[in-house]
């Protein structure tokens, strides 16, 4: 028996050491893009999606993560929501934010923590004057070599519960509202000439956002399902409930495309597991196939 007991502890003890090992084990995800939208001048051109950190951090003041991403030298950053975890210190959060905003451009939209959080206004204030495009509902012209692409980016429907819980209706329904009067702004009156890629923190609206004119949806919120088993996409995701359809990898649907960061952080008291932390890369394409690979390190 006793025998049996130290066996026991031993494998709870395994068990614990890899699960934390595997919350701050980064993996580097990489895919290409190819539309014949994508014009020459954007062929070969990279950016890092980051989602999820959940004020987390990995390493002494986050050196690791922003070494890989400087390494990776992306033409932007995009932060898909949730940077912050409710009402924890937003230190972290704006702490990465500041330095990744000094090396590249970069673009952010809400995630649902935020819509909940004390610190909100004053991380918003910060990345704005330290140069972060805030996209609440509304687009950017990027630009290289005097040639545009379209950033868009939405609000994340949580700032609008309380407007929309006035209206009686049930959960999934004024989120959905909520998203629509947010596409709805953000997309009036673009044209579908140019290649625009829309950040949604939410991907279980992914067929919400195939109605409109865009080519490339990068998301987050899923956490990659917490628990990734073999033949699943995950045990369980915020907004998709247990065994969820879009929580990591790439999607395809109507000549469009989602991108679903595994994330950074975790927010539950249940650890990830075989579900490391990721960095996306996505490469633009003109012309050739599209891929995917894992990088881990």
């Amino acid at each position: 028996m006793k025998k049996i007991g130290l066996g026991i502890l031993g494998a709870v003890a395994a068990f614990t050491g890899y699960a934390y090992w595997s919350t701050k084990h980064l993996t580097i995800t990489n895919y290409e893009i190819t539309s014949a939208k994508i014009p020459e001048e954007w062929d070969g051109a990279s950016f890092i999606q980051l989602s999820d950190l959940h004020s987390a951090s990995f390493g002494l003041y986050n050196n690791p993560l922003l070494s890989m991403v400087n390494e990776l030298s992306p033409d932007a950053v995009f932060l898909t929501g949730d940077m912050l975890d409710g009402d924890e210190s937003p230190v972290v959060a704006m702490a990465l934010v500041r330095k990744l905003a000094k090396e590249f451009p970069t673009f952010y939209v809400s995630g649902n923590h935020e819509g909940r959080s004390a610190f909100y206004e004053d991380f918003k204030a910060d990345m704005e004057a330290h140069q972060v495009k805030v996209l609440e509902n509304e687009r950017y012209f990027l630009k290289k070599d005097d040639v545009a692409i379209m950033v868009a980016g939405i609000e994340d429907p949580r700032f609008s519960k309380e407007e929309w819980l006035e209206a009686d209706l049930p959960k999934n329904e004024w989120e959905t509202e909520a998203l629509k009067a947010s596409l709805d702004e953000a997309m009036n009156n673009l044209s579908a000439d140019y290649f625009t890629i829309l950040l949604a923190h939410r991907p279980e609206f992914w067929p919400l956002y195939q109605a409109y004119p865009v080519d490339l949806v990068l998301s987050g919120h899923a956490h990659g399902g917490q628990a990734r088993l073999p033949l699943t996409e995950g045990l369980f995701a915020p907004g998709q409930g247990f065994l969820p359809k879009w929580t990591a990898g790439i999607h395809r649907a109507g000549g469009k495309e989602l991108i679903v960061s595994r994330g950074l952080g975790n927010v539950t008291k249940l650890p990830r597991l075989f579900n490391d932390p990721e960095v996306v890369r996505i490469t633009l394409k003109s012309k050739g196939d599209a891929q995917e690979d894992d990088l881990f390190r």
